[in-house]
């Protein structure tokens, strides 16, 4: 991992302080985090509790819902080669959809515009095994609209399952497969897997009010994969956070990573905290807009932010059920 030694010391100190503090006070068994700054990792820091030692920039977490920025680029490949149209209704490419479901577009599912409800039919998706949701009809339910209308947002898990196997349907392939040839390879991000591989973190839920934890089993998601499957590292999601800023040719170009990161329902004003873009979240921060992704499955959080202008991004990586990034 690249040193910090561009950073003043003050920096330096006042970054790990910030690391120390979340984790303290967080009351998160380990916690790392990373900077890259021009292409380069400018800096890197964690804090542990438990195996002995600190994680780092190839330590591996589970990072929840960020996986869903990678499938929705599966998406948009699918659009730049002319395999199907933004405004496609879902049942012209995977039929038996249902008429409720079937209307929706592509554009609607990857901006969560679509009306779905949040969650999966019970039992709760993220902590039972995927096997439990075998056909798309066990993952939207007899009532998957929240909001009929179907233009309201809505953050939708369910949603996200619907667009891969949309991929799955026109590649003919895997939804794995695919991201392992058409992102990962080509990005060189060999420590982004569906399941964890050694070094990698393990979940924990810590007792609000004892110091007690309680490992969280990692289930397989099944469906729900491209939802929430991925586990990741501070090294490769900052890989990951320059390409969606900048494009790379191999993957997706500038311009359709920049569509990626135009807000899907835009504000009416220009006075706005924070928007949904086509599988990435924007937030504002002052005069400052950030791009990226939150992710939480039981036993890790995560969180991936990004400024195009400052060419600056971040990642925290922890593994707790809640705490320091909630």
């Amino acid at each position: 991992m690249t040193s910090s030694e561009n950073l003043l010391p003050g920096t330096r100190r006042a970054l790990l302080h910030r690391v120390a503090t979340a984790q303290a006070e967080g009351r998160a068994p380990s916690l790392v985090a990373a900077v890259r700054r021009d292409g380069q990792t400018a800096w890197s820091g964690a804090r542990t509790c438990v195996d002995g030692h600190a994680p780092d920039g190839d330590t591996q977490f589970r990072i929840g819902s960020i996986t869903k920025t990678f499938t929705a680029v599966l998406v948009m490949r699918l659009r730049d080669e002319g395999l199907l149209d933004l405004d496609d209704a879902l049942e012209k490419h995977l039929p038996g959809t249902g008429k409720d479901v079937g209307r929706l577009t592509v554009f609607q599912l990857l901006g969560h515009g679509g009306g779905l409800r949040a969650e999966t039919p019970a039992p709760w998706w993220e902590r039972t095994p995927g096997t439990t949701r075998a056909e798309l009809a066990d993952v939207v339910g007899d009532e998957p609209l929240i909001h009929p209308s179907g233009h309201l947002h809505h953050y939708s898990n369910p949603g996200y399952t619907l667009l891969g196997s949309l991929v799955e349907a026109l590649r003919g392939d895997s939804w794995a497969g695919m991201l392992r040839r058409e992102i990962l390879e080509p990005l060189g991000m060999d420590r982004t897997t569906p399941q964890a591989s050694a070094p990698h973190a393990g979940g924990w839920a810590v007792h609000p009010w004892a110091d007690v934890m309680l490992p969280e089993p990692a289930e397989d998601l099944g469906l729900m994969a491209p939802a929430g499957q991925l586990w990741s590292t501070t090294s490769d999601l900052l890989r990951f956070a320059g390409f969606l800023a900048q494009g790379d040719e191999r993957v997706l170009c500038a311009a359709s990573v920049a569509e990626m990161r135009a807000p899907a329902a835009p504000p009416e004003t220009g006075d706005w905290a924070g928007a949904y873009g086509l599988g990435l979240q924007a937030l504002r921060r002052g005069n400052r807009t950030l791009f990226g992704h939150s992710g939480s499955l039981p036993g890790f959080l995560a969180t991936l932010l990004f400024s195009v202008e400052d060419d600056v991004a971040a990642v925290v990586l922890s593994n707790a059920t809640s705490g320091p990034l909630t």
